[in-house]
């Protein structure tokens, strides 16, 4: 059958058309999901902040990659390390409409948005906050976190003191529910006595380096531990070089971020910082994915909790597809059973705990280098990666 030209272009339009329509009658059948990621923009840990966002923004690229029926809206708050920012910050986002909110980095900030999203009804799940209070914290079920605990943290940093066989350190440990924790848990796990016992507020401008540096010096202690966020820790540490202090030092996952050099204005007082942060899981799939996929969007390998921002993502992802009106918090617990991410295989407890994989032992060289060539497991203790 032959069609004359005016035929066939009104064909072309029509099924033109056609295409159009069900484009949009595709796009207008896709349900918007919300999510928020609370990040520590300003405040003490500012220089990790880049990292959480990166890895936030390539959990959610693969969210919309995989799913045809929804469209992943990631929204980004700054939490500013700080529980009344956190709280304001998470009610924004609650306005915003979000199903669920990532978050916060800081301990003390995640307990301050919890106290807001609960009452609302809206599920968090931190990729960070390691403190013990979190475990106890009155949410109704609704916090969780894909990060283990600071009393197991505190196991694997004071046997790695312990083997360093330097003598009883010092803690310096910040006043806040991160920082007492640790070092309440690292006392508590310390078989001998402790040189000195020091606590500071780290809000800028509330405590004195110079004299948290001094009561080592003045203490004779061979070694000090430093319960620390980036700000405060390079400023002790400079402090103490500025004072001759040659003694050894530690710190936990406040400091263990290869971008804790960029908190420095003497990089130089930096080189043999031992520090301890949850380990990434064993090598698997979703790890490989997630790695190469971050690497490829310019995230610093180095970054502490970028696996684990991005699992926090990608749970909230699968439990909002799996129940989109209903509850997405008990979606969470169901989808959080044995779940396969890139920072490990994780089930919530009751508490919305994991146990996590381990800890990294993590060393600072020469020129801001960094690297973590040792673990430590609750099986193995510290071995060699």
């Amino acid at each position: 059958m032959k069609f004359t030209k005016p035929f066939v272009f009104l064909l072309i339009a029509m099924v033109g058309f056609a295409s159009l329509a069900v484009a949009c009658s595709s796009s207008d059948d896709m349900e918007v999901a919300k999510i928020g990621l609370m990040s520590p923009q300003t405040g003490p840990i500012a220089q990790y902040a880049p990292g959480f966002e990166t890895a936030g923004d390539v959990a959610v690229a693969e969210l919309n990659a995989d799913n045809e029926d929804f469209q992943f809206e990631l929204i980004v708050v700054d939490s500013g390390c700080d529980g009344t920012q956190a709280a304001t910050a998470a009610q924004s986002l609650i306005d915003s409409g979000v199903d669920v909110i990532i978050g916060a980095a800081c301990s003390g900030a995640t307990l301050g948005a919890i106290a807001v999203a609960a009452p609302a009804g809206v599920p968090m799940v931190s990729y960070a906050s390691t403190s013990p209070a979190i475990t106890n914290a009155d949410d109704n079920g609704h916090l969780f976190r894909v990060v283990p605990s600071d009393a197991q943290q505190a196991v694997a940093l004071s046997l790695v003191v312990e083997q360093a066989n330097v003598g009883d350190p010092a803690v310096l440990y910040m006043t806040n529910e991160y920082g007492s924790g640790l070092a309440d848990n690292f006392e508590s796990n310390w078989a001998a006595g402790l040189c000195a016992q020091v606590g500071y507020d780290p809000t800028e401008g509330s405590y004195d380096a110079s004299a948290l540096a001094q009561a080592v010096v003045d203490g004779g202690c061979e070694s000090v531990v430093l319960m620390s966020y980036a700000t405060d820790g390079a400023a002790i540490m400079e402090a103490l070089l500025a004072q001759g202090y040659d003694g050894s030092i530690f710190g936990a996952d406040g400091l263990a971020d290869s971008a804790f050099a960029d908190a420095f204005t003497d990089v130089e007082a930096l080189p043999g910082l031992v520090a301890t942060r949850p380990r990434p899981g064993e090598e698997s799939s979703s790890k490989s994915a997630f790695e190469t996929a971050y690497s490829a969007a310019g995230g610093d390998t180095g970054g502490i909790y970028t696996h684990e921002t991005y699992d926090a993502i990608k749970l909230a992802g699968a439990a909002v597809i799996s129940d989109p009106d209903g509850d997405i918090a008990a979606a969470l617990s169901n989808i959080g059973v044995a779940y396969a991410g890139a920072s490990g295989t994780h089930t919530f407890d009751a508490a919305g705990d994991v146990l996590g994989t381990g800890y990294e032992v993590c060393e600072f060289g020469s020129g801001g280098s960094f690297a973590c060539p040792q673990v430590w497991t609750a099986d193995g203790g510290v071995s060699n990666q």
